[in-house]
């Protein structure tokens, strides 16, 4: 039965089995979801996962199809959602970013092409790194 204080934005932050006056007097059940939460973080996101993980995640989401993986990972051809993406860059960015996906053997986190991307697929930084999360496993 925590003590619990808060940051900013009202997420728990801190945790004390005894009360702190003026600092952690509010109190909360060990079952609470906050506190669960607090004491089982989200692992840490990968900088890094390999080409092969990126394109299998997105198939497993369905933002690609399984034959776009498999045919990207075996051939380099892109995957459609991938050809609408650089279609919608400014031109004298287009063979660059083509370029550097289909040359791509690992796709960085904080590439800014990544926010790009998952901005265009209505995606949130959460939701992006909960991506990088999930394919580092696979």
């Amino acid at each position: 039965m925590p003590y619990v204080t808060r940051d900013v934005d009202g997420v728990v932050d801190g945790l004390y089995a005894n009360l702190q006056p003026g600092w952690a007097e509010e109190w909360l059940e060990d079952d609470a979801a906050e506190v669960v939460a607090f004491l089982n973080p989200p692992p840490p996101i990968p900088g890094t996962i390999s080409d092969r993980q990126f394109f299998q995640q997105l198939a497993i989401m369905g933002l690609i199809t399984e034959e776009e993986a498999l045919a990207y990972v075996s051939t380099g051809a892109l995957p459609s959602a991938f050809n609408d993406f650089i279609g919608s860059l400014p031109e004298p960015q287009r063979f660059n970013a083509k370029m550097l996906i289909i040359g791509a053997q690992t796709f960085q986190r904080s590439h800014p092409l990544v926010a790009q991307f998952g901005a265009m697929n209505g995606m949130s930084s959460a939701q992006i790194d909960d991506l990088w999360r999930e394919a580092s496993t696979l």
